[in-house]
């Protein structure tokens, strides 16, 4: 009898604190009046909270739902490296083999790179995303030609192995490497081999033709108001960004991947092996007080997500918004606090200052974040604008001298200065710090 009584008083513990997480994860959701979408959080492996917020359709007033579909962008690129993976678990292929041996041409500068050095973004072939053309290539109904080819004759970023710079480009070859090695469209391997094997109904390569059940239209926000998104034709991301997904579909991926169910754990060492950047196979993996976190952040357009698993706690953190600037770093940073129990920082309201025109032409140039990818600072009238590779327009606002932010995602820019005139620039953003030198 005392031994039952005890387990009833330990279940309604876990039962309370469930509900507690709950409870505060909705209060803390209807602060967020720049959020559309569905978020989940997981503890112990199990769901303690999952809701959707804001509208599927806006054109419809069509309520989001826990059902929903959302774009993965970026998140799918960890299903394309378990796809590799499970090829060589198959012994189809191996991540040390040259990437070159699977597809249809190469430039002679990229033979030496290695399908390990595609997924870890070590490869040093240029992303075709941050293109000045890009917006032109995302409108083509192409599975990899158009985006291998934009790059094909461009030297490489770096040697391969040297150095970690973000690829979609890499991602793109390795859909064209599980199709070669499988003899299968991509779509069709990751159905067979990991999605319904995971029991996930709801996750799919996204179509622009095709009817697909329950998936939200996708917006951008412009003056506080959604509006449609720009087009890009699906074929385009391939494996670097063309799922579609639920966050009870993730949450299914998580159990699959906790419980073995796909790869073995061999496979899932390899996959959560840091290489450069701490960037492993399709996921960022960190430290977070002792503990290991593994996370992926997708921007596609209309939308973003983000995904966080804390094997250790078996926490896992989704959120999945048809906003492209859906706020899912706070929204993920607020959900993983209040999954251990920790106060919310409300954010800080930023406070605009006004610069004379003679300061904010300091400012003005190009700054080099990448081999490939900048950012181009103009002048409006009295507006500062920023421009990245490939990218639209993007007002920022001075909250001091040399310190800048954006009004419509969580960014800081900090120029830097030499001898007193502004030589460079710091992109604070993600928890990230990304220098880039100021263009002679």
């Amino acid at each position: 009898m005392g031994i039952h009584k005890t387990f009833l008083i330990f279940g309604l513990a876990v039962a309370t604190f469930a509900q507690d997480i709950a409870t505060k994860a909705d209060a803390f959701m209807q602060q967020q009046k720049q959020f559309s979408g569905t978020v989940l959080i997981a503890k112990e492996g199990k769901v303690v909270f999952e809701k959707a917020y804001g509208m599927a359709n806006y054109e419809w007033s069509i309520p989001n739902t826990v059902d929903t579909r959302f774009r993965l962008g970026s998140v799918t690129k960890q299903f394309g490296a378990a796809a590799i993976l499970k090829l060589e678990e198959q012994g189809k292929l191996k991540t040390t083999d040259k990437a070159c041996d699977y597809l249809p041409a190469c430039p002679e500068i990229w033979k030496p790179v290695t399908i390990h050095q595609l997924l870890t973004h070590t490869s040093g072939i240029p992303n075709f995303t941050s293109l000045p053309e890009y917006a032109k290539i995302q409108v083509l109904p192409s599975r990899y030609e158009a985006q291998v080819k934009s790059v094909w004759d461009m030297k490489m970023d770096f040697d391969p192995g040297t150095k970690w710079q973000y690829s979609n480009t890499g991602y793109v070859m390795l859909g064209q490497i599980i199709e070669k090695a499988s003899s299968k469209p991509w779509e069709t391997y990751l159905q067979q081999e990991i999605f319904t094997p995971a029991g996930m109904t709801d996750t799919r390569a996204d179509s622009n033709s095709e009817v697909i059940a329950k998936r939200a239209a996708g917006y951008a926000i412009k003056t506080g108001k959604p509006t449609n998104a720009g087009y890009i034709d699906m074929h385009i991301p391939n494996v670097a960004g063309a799922l579609v997904s639920t966050t009870s579909d993730l949450y299914k991926w998580d159990r699959a991947l906790a419980t073995n169910k796909l790869l073995s754990e061999a496979s899932l060492a390899k996959m959560w092996t840091p290489d450069k950047n701490n960037y492993a196979y399709g996921w960022g993996i960190g430290k977070q007080n002792g503990k290991t976190e593994q996370s992926h952040d997708g921007g596609i357009d209309g939308f973003s997500t983000f995904i966080l698993r804390v094997p250790d706690d078996g926490v896992l953190i989704v959120v999945l918004s048809n906003f492209e600037d859906g706020k899912t770093s706070d929204v993920r940073r607020g959900l993983t606090e209040i999954a251990y129990g920790r106060a919310v920082d409300t954010p800080k309201e930023r406070t605009e200052i006004q610069l004379d025109s003679a300061t904010l032409d300091e400012y003005l140039g190009t700054y080099q974040l990448a081999p490939s990818f900048a950012l181009v600072i103009t002048r409006e009238g009295n507006q500062l604008i920023t421009q990245a590779t490939g990218q639209g327009k993007i007002p920022i606002f001075a909250e001091a001298k040399d310190t800048f932010f954006p009004k419509v995602m969580p960014a800081t820019i900090v120029f830097t200065r030499e001898i007193g005139k502004v030589s460079g620039l710091i992109l604070k953003q993600g928890g990230r710090e990304m220098p880039a030198p100021r263009k002679p």
